[in-house]
């Protein structure tokens, strides 16, 4: 096929940027849409009369932003899923189509124009890797389907009558009360089932939570370097942000501003990015600085299920004594990020809050998941599968800290003890960003901070020679192998 392009010497952009603009904006336009095929590298380098290689590379830069994609043995194609997000060296930006905008002075205008970063949830260039170390990723192949297909069956057998009524908006009682059961002796977290609101998942929870309290508080404090979707939606939602530095034992406590009223967002047990943990004298601050200012706390327990070296943590919201954490939890991790389920736990004075407010939000989360997420819980299923992926998980982390110690002697590990990722400093400064483009080249996937799902504060260097490597979702003999190869990727490089 052909189509419609044409390149010009007297224009200042190279020739391969020339050819990748044209592409973007006809995919973007809509002229080529989700699988549409793209001509071949030689016949676009025929008809437009340019080497090979400058048509290879405009694609191959097309293939990693997401626009295109190649499937084996057929050819190359439009993606079917364009990136609504394309990370890069300058942070998140947000991709809309092009189009005729609306005039600027109508409401249309003020909506088409409004332009702002959300989380990036999945790897736009996977398609192309090999080896993926996207953080957060599960191992799919782990997924209890056997079990968690008998649940369904039941609940789809026996509750008919439940598909044909509200539920209760604050979460299925039996899910609840598991939840509850679980996090008690798993996470130290002493709370009833009126204090657990079922949510779709953290970052329904997080929304929740800004919806409740944005009467009461103006300024939400959060790590630095934090998880984008939790700055990203407080912004948004009209807070003052403020990031507060993180080290080696977690959020730095005295670096908090005295500001009363706030919102404080926290990772203590895995901190996201980094993977430190929270010492325990910082956590005894941080909850005397929350009551100290009057102000509220939400702990983010991500991958808490997830610890292998020593006994459990106790949860910051194990520790409170007046009701100011507000602990949020999710099966993403555990079972799987499709599955949409989360919740946050109140206390008697702020649980009730998140309930109404769940209820005008949304009316409850589908009853069907809850149910059989209720019963699989209840069964002792959960559990059993717990223990499963915790010995898999444990096992793709030890080969994978063995393999940088092995082929990268001199680097800084952190979040060893727990989690589903790592965090890497390379032992020469300013590397990271070098070795993750020479890596996309070579098919693998590694990720610093702001390419990664973390937001760092503007002008903050401290954590740009940082790399995060998700490990949970890749078998111990392909991690030992993509390492080797960073490695010789690196030494080609110096």
């Amino acid at each position: 096929m052909q189509v419609a392009l044409t390149v010009s010497p007297s224009d200042p952009r190279t020739l391969q940027e020339q050819v990748f603009d044209q592409i973007r904006a006809m995919i973007l336009s809509g002229r080529l849409r989700g699988g549409d095929p793209v001509p071949g590298s030689r016949a676009l380098a025929e008809q437009l009369g340019v080497s090979r290689n400058t048509v290879t590379i405009a694609y191959d830069k097309l293939l990693s932003e997401g626009y295109l994609e190649i499937q084996p043995n057929v050819g190359t194609f439009v993606a079917r899923d364009l990136p609504d997000f394309v990370p890069g060296p300058g942070g998140a930006r947000t991709v809309r189509p092009a189009g005729r905008p609306a005039p600027r002075s109508t409401l249309l205008g003020a909506v088409a124009a409004a332009d702002f970063p959300v989380q990036a949830i999945s790897n736009p260039a996977a398609a192309r890797l090999s080896v993926d170390f996207w953080v957060g990723r599960v191992d799919a192949r782990s997924f209890p389907g056997t079990e968690w297909r008998r649940m369904f069956d039941v609940k789809l057998r026996c509750g008919g009558m439940a598909f044909a009524q509200y539920g209760d908006p604050q979460g299925f009682e039996p899910l609840r009360r598991a939840i509850a059961d679980h996090i008690g002796p798993a996470r130290g977290v002493g709370c009833t089932p009126q204090e657990v609101v079922v949510v779709g998942g953290s970052q329904d929870g997080l929304m929740l939570i800004a919806r409740a309290i944005a009467g009461q508080c103006g300024t939400f404090l959060h790590e630095n370097p934090c998880y984008q979707g939790s700055r990203y939606l407080f912004e948004r939602s009209g807070f003052d942000c403020i990031p507060v530095p993180v080290d080696s034992d977690g959020l730095m406590v005295e670096a908090l501003p005295e500001v009363r009223h706030a919102i404080l967002y926290v990772t203590p047990s895995h901190q996201f990015p980094t993977g430190v943990t929270l010492s325990l004298p910082r956590r005894l601050a941080l909850l005397e600085w929350a009551e100290r200012t009057d102000s509220l706390i939400v702990e983010d327990d991500y991958d808490g299920d997830f610890r292998y070296d020593g006994g459990p943590l106790t949860a910051l919201r194990g520790l409170d004594r007046t009701g100011r954490v507000l602990y949020l939890g999710t099966f993403s991790k555990s079972m799987g990020p499709g599955l949409r389920l989360g919740y946050v736990v109140g206390s008697p004075q702020t649980a009730p809050a998140l309930a109404r407010w769940k209820q005008l939000l949304s009316n409850g989360t589908p009853w069907l998941h809850q149910a059989a997420m209720a019963d699989f819980m209840e069964s002792g299923a959960f559990q059993r599968h717990l223990r499963r992926i915790r010995v898999l998980y444990r096992s793709r982390r030890d080969v994978l800290i063995a393999a940088i110690e092995a082929h990268f002697p001199g680097s800084e590990i952190a979040g060893r003890r727990g989690g589903m990722h790592l965090s890497w400093r390379l032992p020469e400064a300013g590397s990271a960003r070098r070795l993750q483009k020479r890596a996309l080249m070579r098919g693998i996937g590694i990720y610093t901070v702001e390419d990664g799902g973390a937001c760092l504060a503007a002008g903050d260097s401290s954590h740009q020679d940082l790399l995060m490597l998700g490990y949970a979702a890749i078998e111990e003999a392909r991690i030992t192998a993509a390492i080797r190869m960073l490695a010789e990727i690196d030494r080609a490089e110096g």
